[in-house]
């Protein structure tokens, strides 16, 4: 039975608060994996801050669950032993358009159901970001690819992309799942919307 590990942020401090970033990791088996994952998606936020509005906060979970890769169902929970520390928007901007901001699209190499798989980590609500016509400043695209690569890249910890299938029943049942390793990431030249932030 093949595992996914997660970890959780939780966004606070703007309208339609609380907010749920989720990024999936190759199983993380000990402390040290744990903790080295926990820290490169902090630094990972704390990179891009400065896109954030002020008044906003971004708490890295210290929980770790691991999943069943095609079922969902939560296998076991570890703690990182070293928490990390809340990152707070440094944009000095208040103004912001609720559900507006923009995308980091993360590849991978695995195939499933015909298709390189693909996650999805949205950065909304965003601010000083956007040119006139709406579409992202090149200093934004810039900063937060690096971002995601370092993220990629970190030591100890194996950011990953998770899909599932299922059948098309009602209830439908899950009946298959993949995990690779992330490879790529791709921030659009666009502004993206989210609905909803909650988990």
């Amino acid at each position: 039975m093949s595992n996914v590990s997660r970890i959780t942020a939780i966004w606070s401090g703007f309208s339609g608060a609380p907010g749920y970033s989720k990024f999936s990791f190759i199983p993380l088996a000990d402390d040290a994996a744990r903790n080295a994952a926990g820290a490169a998606i902090r630094a990972f936020f704390a990179s891009v801050a400065t896109y954030i509005p002020s008044g906003t906060t971004i708490q890295v979970q210290a929980q770790v669950d691991d999943f069943d890769i095609t079922s969902g169902q939560l296998m076991s929970s570890a703690p990182m032993t070293t928490v990390p520390t809340v990152v707070t928007s440094s944009a000095g901007v208040t103004a912001y358009a609720a559900g507006s901001g923009f995308v980091v699209t993360w590849g991978a190499t695995g195939v499933f159901n015909g298709r390189r798989i693909r996650g999805r980590t949205f950065i909304v609500p965003a601010v000083a970001c956007f040119e006139n016509d709406g579409t992202l400043v090149s200093t934004a695209i810039s900063a937060v690819t690096s971002a995601g690569n370092t993220l990629i890249g970190a030591t100890g910890a194996d950011l990953a992309v998770w899909n599932r299938s299922w059948t098309k029943t009602t209830p439908p049942t899950p009946i298959a799942g993949i995990l690779s390793s992330a490879t790529s990431v791709l921030v659009r030249d666009a502004a993206s919307q989210l609905r909803s932030r909650r988990v």
